[in-house]
């Protein structure tokens, strides 16, 4: 007996295969009214259709522009004692580059101090980069890393190199141990760069690193939260 498949599954999988072909373009999908006429089905089906590719990720609704397939597919992929960002893209066969923004010296300010566990005042190495995965502008990413922890990290060219890199030079091995995720609108600055589109949302990652019992690095990244996945991955 054939296995009897339901009429808005049957179009769900025409759209994913329109999906696909618009993939990686940020377009947004004909309308409702459209599809219903192009697959000629009622609207109700096309929207049980396309409810379900929402709950599998594969399309988005954006107010004001409708179902979108986002255009990229790139994870920030983050758990409990990784190598860093920059080893995991690599580790997936992808070309990871980055521009340095800003790299200066500061002085901690109340809340650094606290987060790095050092006195107020004390020098802090800061770093901003756009990185781009595959060519396409990915993140936006701030560390901070005590001085003291690592006085030479301020002579490096950190351009399209992994910071992590750079600091087991020295014998530091940073493992994540705490993380915050959340999502906000995005400022003048993220925008221009990330090149986002209304609504301006971004997704924030704050990690804090730590080597030898103490916070070796303070960093937030920065993403399009309508292009990003969020992976975890736990050790065993």
């Amino acid at each position: 007996m054939e296995e009897f498949i339901p009429k808005y599954k049957k179009i769900s999988d025409d759209i994913q295969n329109l999906a696909k072909v618009l993939s990686g373009q940020g377009k947004p999908l004909p309308s409702e009214r459209k599809l219903s006429e192009s697959f000629n089905v009622s609207r109700t089906t096309i929207k049980r259709a396309l409810e379900s590719l929402e709950r599998q990720g594969i399309v988005t609704y954006i107010e004001g522009k409708g179902f979108i397939i986002p255009d990229r597919d790139v994870k920030i992929v983050s758990s409990m004692h990784i190598s860093g960002f920059y080893e995991d893209i690599v580790s997936r066969k992808k070309k990871i580059s980055s521009k340095v923004l800003k790299k200066n010296v500061i002085q901690a300010d109340e809340k650094l101090s606290k987060e790095l566990k050092i006195a107020e005042n004390d020098y802090v190495f800061y770093l901003l980069r756009l990185r781009s995965v595959d060519g396409t502008v990915y993140s936006l990413s701030e560390s901070f890393i005590p001085i003291g922890r690592c006085p030479e990290i301020g002579s490096f060219d950190l351009t399209d190199k992994s910071l992590w890199k750079v600091l087991n030079q020295f014998g530091i091995y940073p493992e994540i141990v705490s993380q915050r995720v959340s999502a906000r609108m995005a400022n003048y600055s993220e925008i221009e760069y990330l090149n986002i589109s209304n609504p301006a949302v971004v997704m924030v990652v704050n990690n804090m690193a730590y080597w030898e019992d103490k916070p070796i690095e303070l960093s937030y990244v920065y993403t399009d939260v309508f292009s990003t996945n969020l992976e975890y991955r736990f050790s065993k």
